[in-house]
């Protein structure tokens, strides 16, 4: 019993430090000054490849899930790179027009934005090139972009592919605070 109190003393006062040590860290916390960007659209132009191969699955209804990864730059309003994981869910094999989702992260030197966009693909027979046409929304920023938050995104993009397989999207997204 007496090993049980000194066991629960000590957790006590391990967890007073820990308390103290996290409030003085809160304490010294310096400010980000957020980047005025709520008074007009931030408009940006990227292009990202393949950042891996593709996973494709076979449904048993006779659909396809696919999903990858894609990563590259950005430029315009700021610049850095992009990352991000497309997916879609199609009839085998795929209709012309059909859904495609893309969850993304954006890193510059001022920070970070994560959000999404979804919408149609295009790929008319016969063409070695695709159009996505799609809206999201911002989900997540560092404090730099902090007009960003839950703004609306809008993607016109196009996906160049090869022997029938995608390389790359390019195109230009349009963030819009609310």
């Amino acid at each position: 019993m007496k090993t049980f109190r000194k066991s629960l003393s000590v957790l006590t006062l391990c967890i007073a430090i820990l308390s103290l040590t996290s409030l003085s860290l809160a304490q010294d916390l310096i400010p980000v000054e957020p980047l005025n960007l709520s008074d007009q659209p931030v408009v940006l132009e990227f292009s990202t490849g393949a950042a891996g191969p593709p996973t494709i699955e076979p449904l048993t209804d006779g659909r396809m899930a696919f999903r990858i990864m894609a990563a590259g730059d950005i430029s315009g309003a700021f610049e850095g790179s992009i990352s991000a994981n497309v997916s879609e869910v199609t009839a085998m094999p795929s209709p012309p027009l059909h859904p495609v989702t893309v969850m993304f992260t954006i890193e510059t030197e001022q920070g970070m934005i994560q959000g999404y966009y979804s919408g149609s693909l295009y790929l008319a027979e016969g063409s070695d090139s695709a159009s996505i046409n799609a809206a999201g929304q911002i989900l997540s920023v560092s404090g730099t972009y902090a007009d960003l938050y839950l703004a609306d995104v809008f993607v016109n993009s196009a996906v160049q592919f090869v022997d029938g397989r995608s390389v790359g999207e390019s195109g230009t997204m349009t963030i819009s605070a609310r």
